[in-house]
């Protein structure tokens, strides 16, 4: 069955934390799913299997130093400016990286930044590099990026039908990032043609109904794989919904 959290409820759960191997200023996250990473390697036994998903608030002028995880995750920047590696922090942004992936650093400007990260599987943490590549599995670098998304103001999205646009093209894995811009109250059915291994819906804009309940922007939905498709309808003044979708995991070692 699909897990929904709203943006709401998340922030019911926002702590503030410290990983200073990681980044040298105490942050804010927020739990939306699962078990928070664990500096010890240690989870929550009944929440072990879940989705593993959160918010996070990168404090003004602070750098997360470059690393890796051991699972395949999304990256969703929703606030702030600053610079991921190369590319320019601004806007909606989204970012995949494959297991054993190094990516980063993130660099946040003088507002901050906040991203959430999406995981079908619970991870224990940030591995630092190059501190850690001895860790690293001998797999395929695998990165994707989505930059400067725009999200349609509610005064565009009068239309009769649902719309879709491809940010990162389904690949045969079902790797793949979808934006479905809905009009007022119309209702669609959420997925690629292609099966992954789950997914997020992420509402970028206005509010979605889902199974008898609202969730505004910010929100999250996680379909395990072999489940039904999300069926979603807009609220009174539309929405925008990202579908990230996984690959499998690598196989075990």
């Amino acid at each position: 069955m699909p897990i929904a959290v709203s943006a709401r409820e998340a922030l019911q759960n926002r702590r503030g934390g410290t990983f200073k191997q990681v980044i040298a200023k105490p942050f804010y996250r927020r739990l939306y799913m699962g078990s928070e990473p664990a500096q010890g390697g240690s989870a929550e036994p009944e929440k072990i299997t879940m989705p593993q998903a959160y918010l996070v608030e990168q404090p003004a002028n602070s750098t997360v130093a470059a690393h890796f995880h051991d699972t395949n995750q999304f990256q969703v920047f929703v606030h702030g400016v600053g610079a991921f590696g190369k590319q320019a922090i601004g806007g909606l942004m989204v970012h995949y990286a494959g297991a054993h992936t190094p990516y980063g650093p993130i660099e946040a400007g003088e507002h901050g930044v906040h991203y959430l990260t999406l995981r079908n599987h619970w991870d224990s943490g940030a591995k630092i590099m190059p501190a850690n590549r001895h860790k690293l599995r001998k797999l395929p670098r695998v990165h994707r990026m989505a930059a400067d998304i725009t999200v349609p103001d509610a005064s565009c999205l009068r239309g009769t039908a649902v719309t879709t646009t491809d940010l990162i093209d389904a690949q045969p894995d079902g790797l793949g990032v979808r934006r479905f811009d809905f009009g007022p109250e119309l209702e669609s059915s959420v997925a690629f043609d292609t099966e992954g291994a789950g997914a997020y819906a992420v509402v970028v804009g206005g509010a979605v109904e889902h199974d008898g309940a609202m969730y505004e922007t910010h929100s999250l939905i996680h379909r395990s794989p072999h489940e039904a498709a999300l069926q979603l309808k807009a609220g009174a003044e539309g929405a925008s919904v990202l579908l990230l979708q996984f690959p499998p995991e690598p196989a075990a070692q």
